[in-house]
Parts: structure tokens; C-alpha cells; sequence
């Protein structure tokens, strides 16, 4: 990997976002993704981001540790699991320059569905049994290939109506619980080295440094810009992954 300034800004960067999304914003999420393949391949990027993304959880679950939602984050979980041991599967099928485009359609698929939903005012359930099935498998299929559970999960919590307080601290353990699980599935890929995990010791102090922004920014904003604001940085992202 070329070590230039330009690649050590991007990681930097890159890790400062990991940390805003953990605490503060979770669109922030998708930008990382989109930003570390124009330094390192797709699939190589998943093993790199994903000790980042743990050491931001813990961050966020020791700050947000009282306002987690346990009810909403049992019913995710599982289905989260189903889609990563899926996901696993499907590293060794999908081509690695397809990643972007297949599931980056499927976030701006839901994004355009669910501003329908909202325009239009149509009444669907999201927590229904069904919804949380579908949408939970596909966010682990999401986190295991590419590190982007957050566009779905955030559609998922917004249609709840939660305070922000209580969506941050729902995604902070829903993240933290299923990036754990997918430590070993990321090891048996390759994508988790030493090399790796030397660099991103490099780049903690930047995830730290994400994660204290967050907190402030998300401590500032009222909740109905902060669902604004989440929406749009998912969304676009999304769009930005599928024509990567």
C-alpha cells in the first residue's frame, strides 16, 4: 500500500468519520466506505475498517451505555447474525469491483421506497415481525461484505420515532454486538492481519478524536435536523457506493 500524504490524509479522515458515525451520526458510516476503496481494494477495506469501527463502538456504548433501546436491539440482532453468516457466503460469489454497485442499489432502492412511505404518509408497519426479518438479514448481509449496515438500520429506527439520544444508543450496542461476531468470519477471509491491525493502532487516536466530535455535534443539533441530517448522509452515500 502507497504511504503518500494523500493516502495518509484519507485514513485519517476516514478514521475521524468512523468516530462521528459511532457517536454522533451514523450516515457517516457509508462516506468511510466509499472513501477507503480509492485506496485499497473493496473486500481488503472491510478487514482494515472493522477494528476501527469495534474501537468506535466501545466509545459509543460506554457513553451511550443508558439509552440503548434492549427491546428493539433483541430483534435485530438475530437477523443481523442470519444476514452475516449470508453475506460470508456471498464474499465468494460476488465479484470484488461488484460490491458497490449491488448493494449500494439495494440502499438507494430502500431510501427512494421509504421517501414514498413518508411523503405519502402510508402506513406500514416497520416493526412488525416480518419487516425486522427482512430488514435485519439484509443489514448483516450489508455489515459482513462491506461495513454498511447503517443505511438500513437507520431506516429501520427512524420509522420508530425514537429520540436521538435513544437511536444512538440502540445502534451503538446493535454495531458493537454484531462487529464482534464478525471478527472471526473476517479472520477466516484474510482480511484481518497483523499488518492490518498495526495500522489501525496508527489511526485510534483519529477515531477518538471522531468519536468526542460526534458526542458534540449530536449533544448540539435538535432531533428533527438530526433525522434530517442522518437521512441525507445515508442516502447519498448510498448513491455515491452504487456507481463506485
Amino acid at each position: 500500500m502507497d504511504f503518500s500524504i494523500y493516502t495518509l490524509v484519507l485514513l485519517a479522515l476516514a478514521a475521524v468519520c468512523t468516530g462521528i458515525n459511532k457517536t454522533g451520526f451514523p450516515g457517516f458510516g457509508v462516506i468511510v466506505v466509499v472513501m477507503l476503496p480509492m485506496i485499497m481494494p473493496a473486500k481488503v477495506s472491510t478487514g482494515y475498517l472493522l477494528p476501527l469501527l469495534i474501537f468506535g463502538d466501545i466509545i459509543a456504548v460506554l457513553y451511550w451505555r443508558q439509552n440503548a433501546l434492549w427491546n428493539i436491539v433483541f430483534k435485530l440482532v438475530p437477523w443481523i447474525f442470519a444476514g452475516i453468516i449470508i453475506g460470508f457466503a456471498l464474499m465468494n460469489i460476488i465479484p470484488d469491483n461488484y460490491y458497490g454497485h449491488f448493494l449500494g442499489g439495494i440502499v438507494v432502492v430502500l431510501f427512494i421506497f421509504d421517501f414514498i412511505r413518508r411523503y405519502f404518509h402510508i402506513p406500514i408497519p416497520m416493526g412488525k415481525p416480518i419487516i425486522t426479518a427482512f430488514l435485519g438479514i439484509l443489514a448483516g448481509i450489508m455489515t459482513m461484505m462491506i461495513n454498511a449496515a447503517g443505511p438500513v438500520v437507520i431506516i429501520y429506527l427512524l420509522a420508530m420515532n425514537i429520540s436521538k439520544e435513544n437511536f444512538i444508543g440502540t445502534c451503538a450496542w446493535t454495531y458493537f454486538i454484531c462487529n464482534l461476531v464478525k471478527v472471526p468470519f473476517s479472520y477466516a477471509q484474510g482480511l484481518i492481519t497483523l499488518e492490518s491491525l498495526s495500522l489501525n493502532l496508527k489511526f485510534l487516536p483519529f477515531v477518538l478524536l471522531g468519536g468526542v466530535l460526534g458526542i458534540v455535534f449530536m449533544n448540539k443539533v435538535p432531533s428533527r435536523i438530526f433525522n434530517v441530517i442522518t437521512w441525507l448522509i445515508a442516502f447519498l452515500g448510498g448513491i455515491r457506493l452504487f456507481f463506485s
